[in-house]
């Protein structure tokens, strides 16, 4: 839930159209910076594991540093692999030829370069859909041939497909399994009587005794109706994300290393070459080998913080048998970033004072932080090779994949730095300009003041970024120059935007809440209402034209529902059906309503629940939106189940039968609209969006 108090922000940064527009033209803090040298964030190399034993301990992590006693012991030079047979093992492909369907594609951040999703589309129209622990084949194409002809159970209870692909005939399922483990006894006796020069508190997540592993599953999709598993890729820690480039697959993980190492009364601590490195299950033709990843694929900084495992892997779908690509570094991951040839994650970097452990094994205070920055790594790809290069580092957080962007030989970031520990709770937001060797070579910083950023898209020369707290100014910011962007033009509007998508090379639609302001009448009112404050309302879409950037403007608008409707559209852009071409987009939308007679002076009150369904537009700057449907899946004659809870109040809500008819995707395979839910699959013709087929969906 959005804070009330934001205001909004709209940042645009472009390429100058105008000669005239050499130089800035609004105020913000415009820097050439003092570069730090980049010898520290160079990648190093672990020469042996007991330079990585001392490594992890050194730089034990942040989230439990007030916990961990110094000193080590032993290193164990055990190092495994051991094959074991697979129960099942995987027939041989079945050869077929089909003839090409035009479809749409997931809506992606990069052209060339695709991202996984809880439903794809192949080339042959046939649709695959993950739904819980299950992947539904089903033949979309032709429409009255509309059938579910497979369902792939993972037979891993524990594993949560998150995302799939499918390239050439071949289905790849990722997502994350867990698995149990033995934790170790330990010494009874306090701290100080055990001896703690041989001794650290063991490490376990917090206190959890899992340990999770991100699974890639590979099917061999010429018999639909008996999909074959191929590959099965195990490599341990969470899966954060995944790009496919042709028939390159590079999916990313990061795991918390198992060491503990507990002694009592002077004996020794061993430390193990498993529990500080992550271990891979690779299973194909029949058998599965785990191994280590070795030490020569594992880098570091020597200002790393997080002493956790990211890693790189590549898998070549084309030849599936290949051997899995890695490549690692000691550190943290939270976001990716993809270019056609460069992979990029950022870490947050809390920088702590204080909160160490002192000789007399009293633990001081809890840290303060007193700054946060990005760290940026950065990975060359090539045609599945992976190659560490370099690392930056900026201040402040980004909010996710869209704050980062390739253009050229440089990499530009959006962040927000909050100020929570300087008393003053007082926000700005950050533009940088890195080069190839990560090194920042321009900044734009102190824009929006109070404020944080809730969107951004960068556009070659141009970038978007949207911030919020009563009003929306729409700043256009100039990147041509990578060493020198500028702000150059502002626009005033109402409401924020989530997620910014692309019109042409002058038009963006934005994807968001409208607002209402609200001023307190109190006369003492506090510094929450002082100068009003915002409510977010119903969903609002506005094309905005940027041709000029000294004067951008809102060309059009429209709102949908009240205070309560939303969109999954608003936090994951897979969401979008785009179609370039018709000048289409939909989505679904969860419309909330006010009852007749709503006193419109309660801007903070919610709407109650009347529709779930999907929205398609047609939008060209000259008519700006044109609604040409709504698709609901929900019957005619169903309505939410109304709550009364006494004292004049009540809510709604849609039963869970209902709820598994919500619309959550939607797609095109030749003239024809598909909208799928849990349970059902509807098509529409494109031309008259009259029904055609309804599919119900095995479970």
């Amino acid at each position: 839930m959005l804070n009330h108090r934001h205001k909004g922000l709209l940042l645009l940064a472009s390429s100058l159209l105008f000669t005239g527009l050499a130089q800035p033209v609004f105020a913000a803090t415009i820097t050439k910076p003092v570069v730090k040298p980049i010898v520290k964030l160079q990648p190093q190399k672990i020469t042996s594991r007991l330079a990585l034993a001392n490594l992890l301990l050194k730089h034990h992590t942040n989230r439990y540093n007030y916990y961990l006693m110094k000193g080590f012991g032993m290193v164990d030079d055990v190092m495994t692999m051991a094959p074991v047979a697979n129960a099942s093992p995987v027939a041989g492909e079945i050869a077929t030829t089909t003839t090409p369907v035009s479809h749409s594609d997931t809506n992606i951040q990069v052209s060339g370069v695709d991202e996984s999703d809880i439903v794809k589309v192949g080339d042959d129209g046939y649709i695959y859909q993950i739904h819980n622990n299950q992947i539904r084949i089903i033949k979309g194409y032709p429409v009255k041939e509309l059938n579910q002809t497979a369902t792939i159970e993972i037979t891993d209870s524990n594993f949560s497909p998150t995302g799939i692909y499918i390239q050439n005939g071949k289905l790849v399922v990722l997502g994350t399994s867990w698995q149990n483990l033995v934790q170790p006894e330990m010494p009874i006796a306090p701290v100080a009587q055990v001896g703690i020069a041989k001794m650290a508190y063991p490490y376990w997540w917090g206190g959890y005794s899992q340990v999770s592993q991100t699974r890639a599953f590979v099917y061999d999709m010429s018999d639909h109706a008996n999909p074959k598993q191929i590959r099965d890729v195990a490599i341990d820690g969470d899966y954060l994300d995944s790009r496919r480039i042709g028939d390159n697959l590079y999916f990313v993980t990061r795991t918390y290393p198992r060491y503990y190492m507990y002694g009592a009364l002077g004996s020794s601590s061993v430390m193990k070459a498993a529990d500080m490195l992550p271990s891979i299950n690779d299973t194909k033709a029949g058998k599965t080998t785990t191994k280590l990843l070795a030490l020569s694929d594992i880098s570091y900084f020597p200002e790393f913080v997080e002493p956790d495992y990211v890693v790189v892997a590549s898998l070549n779908l084309a030849q599936p048998e290949k051997s899995v690509t890695t490549k690692a570094y000691l550190g943290s991951g939270e976001m990716v970033y993809a270019s056609m040839q460069n992979l990029y994650l950022s870490a947050s970097k809390y920088n702590f004072n204080g909160g160490v452990l002192n000789d007399s094994s009293v633990i001081e205070p809890a840290p303060v932080t007193d700054t946060v920055t990005t760290q940026i790594f950065k990975f060359g790809i090539d045609q599945g090779a992976v190659t560490f290069t370099a690392a930056g580092e900026v201040p402040g957080t980004v909010l996710n994949q869209f704050s980062m962007d390739e253009n050229g030989d440089y990499f530009r970031i959006a962040t927000t730095t909050q100020n929570w520990f300087s008393g003053t709770n007082q926000s700005h937001n950050s533009l940088f300009v890195l080069d190839k060797n990560m090194k920042t070579v321009g900044k734009l910083e102190n824009l929006a003041k109070g404020e944080q950023i809730y969107s951004t898209r960068f556009m070659g020369n141009r970038c978007y970024v949207v911030t919020f707290r009563l009003t929306d100014p729409l700043f256009a910011i100039d990147l041509s120059n990578p060493e020198n962007p500028f702000v150059a033009g502002e626009l005033k509007i109402p409401g924020y935007s989530n997620y910014l998508h692309p019109y042409d090379e002058t038009h963006l639609i934005g994807f968001g809440k409208d607002a209402a302001i609200y001023n307190s009448e109190q006369p003492n009112s506090d510094e929450f209402w002082a100068g009003g404050s915002a409510f977010y309302q119903g969903l609002k879409v506005a094309l905005f034209d940027v041709a000029d950037m000294a004067n951008p403007k809102e060309l059009y608008s429209v709102t949908i529902g009240d205070r309560g409707t939303d969109s999954p559209l608003l936090w994951n852009h897979k969401a979008l059906y785009w179609d370039a071409e018709k000048h289409l987009f939909g989505f679904p939308v969860h419309l909330y309503q006010h009852a007749k007679g709503f006193d419109k002076t309660q801007p903070w009150q919610y709407g109650q629940p009347t529709y779930q369904g999907a929205y398609i537009y047609e939008v060209t700057p000259a008519n700006g939106f044109t609604l040409k449907a709504k698709l609901s899946q929900i019957p005619e004659g169903v309505s939410p189940v109304k709550y009364d809870y006494g004292y004049g109040y009540s809510y709604s809500y849609w039963d869970w039968e209902t709820s598994n008819l919500f619309v959550d995707r939607l797609l095109r395979i030749e003239s024809n609209l598909y909208t799928l839910s849990n349970n059902q699959i509807s098509v529409y013709d494109l031309q008259d969006y009259k029904l055609q087929e309804n599919l119900t969906l095995k479970q």
